[in-house]
């Protein structure tokens, strides 16, 4: 149990994120609460042969700038893990994504702590992409836990922790943004009450890695829209998805919309609007 208590006006604060949609909504309730924010971390470019093939083709595609562009305008400094200088001061570490494990000697450089905006309810699903994971599990809530980091990932007391309930059909970015921003307004509560204090995380425990090729696969044995929101949700990706049809597997890149009622699960058929429907447990995917 972590009891720390700290009330000050403004934190010096060392904040890690990546290019993508988690890492932007809790930089920029920092900069607006008036915090400092002393430097930006962000990862160096992946390189192949330190990744591995598989993991390198299913890393996301869809990456932007604002982070970065958002860090130039506020004239924060930005760096990666191995240019940090060694002689920065700051009160607060503040992690929302960021695919590197960072050192223990770093961690405890944080005066006050050293926190992490991770979008599932810990213990369960710790790990690299717990949206995907999720949303292949089929959830429609999704947990969002701000806790205490450690050597052990995802591992620390939990400080608090939310659900956001997500639209149907919602695109990755946007339920980033969604669950970004429910942690930051969790990160900007525990700073303006000084108190850090964390629980240790009780319960059954998960892991999940990145995914691998099978794990695109969709059964039509799932319900319609456990199977359009995750392909929705998990499109910006840019992999192609399996969809176990009869009489053989079926190709899709996306999931454009879905229709409830009897279905045959499995058979593929063309829509009247174009491309073709597959049969669910209880109704059709349009895809295309």
């Amino acid at each position: 149990m972590n009891n720390i208590r700290h009330k000050t006006a403004s934190l010096r604060i060392l904040y890690f994120g990546t290019q993508n949609s988690f890492s932007l909504p809790p930089l920029l309730a920092l900069l607006r609460a008036g915090q400092h924010v002393v430097g930006l971390v962000i990862p160096e470019s992946p390189r192949q042969s330190e990744l591995g093939a598989n993991t390198f083709k299913l890393l996301p595609a869809a990456t932007n700038d604002t982070i970065v562009a958002s860090a130039r305008t506020h004239v924060i400094p930005v760096w990666t893990l191995s240019g940090l200088p060694a002689t920065l001061e700051f009160e607060l570490l503040v992690v929302a994504c960021f695919p590197k494990r960072i050192p223990q000697s770093l961690l405890s450089r944080a005066a006050i702590a050293a926190l992490n905006i991770h979008p599932s309810r810990l213990p369960t699903y710790r790990g690299p992409a717990p949206l995907f994971w999720q949303l292949r599990d089929g959830m429609r809530e999704i947990g969002v836990t701000l806790h205490h980091m450690t050597s052990r990932i995802d591992g620390g007391d939990i400080i608090t922790q939310t659900e956001v309930a997500l639209p149907a059909g919602i695109s990755g970015p946007a339920a980033d943004d969604l669950l970004a921003s429910a942690g930051a307004d969790m990160m900007l509560a525990t700073i303006q009450s000084g108190d850090f204090s964390g629980r240790s995380q009780a319960g059954p425990e998960s892991y999940q890695s990145w995914p691998r090729a099978q794990d695109w696969s969709v059964p039509t044995s799932w319900t319609v829209l456990h199977a359009f929101n995750f392909m929705r949700g998990v499109a910006e990706w840019g992999q192609s998805f399996r969809l176990l049809a009869y009489p053989k597997t079926l190709t899709a890149r996306a999931a454009s919309n879905f229709t409830h009622g009897k279905s045959s699960p499995g058979t593929v058929r063309v829509s009247q609007a174009g491309g073709h429907e597959v049969g669910f447990a209880d109704g059709w995917l349009h895809i295309c």
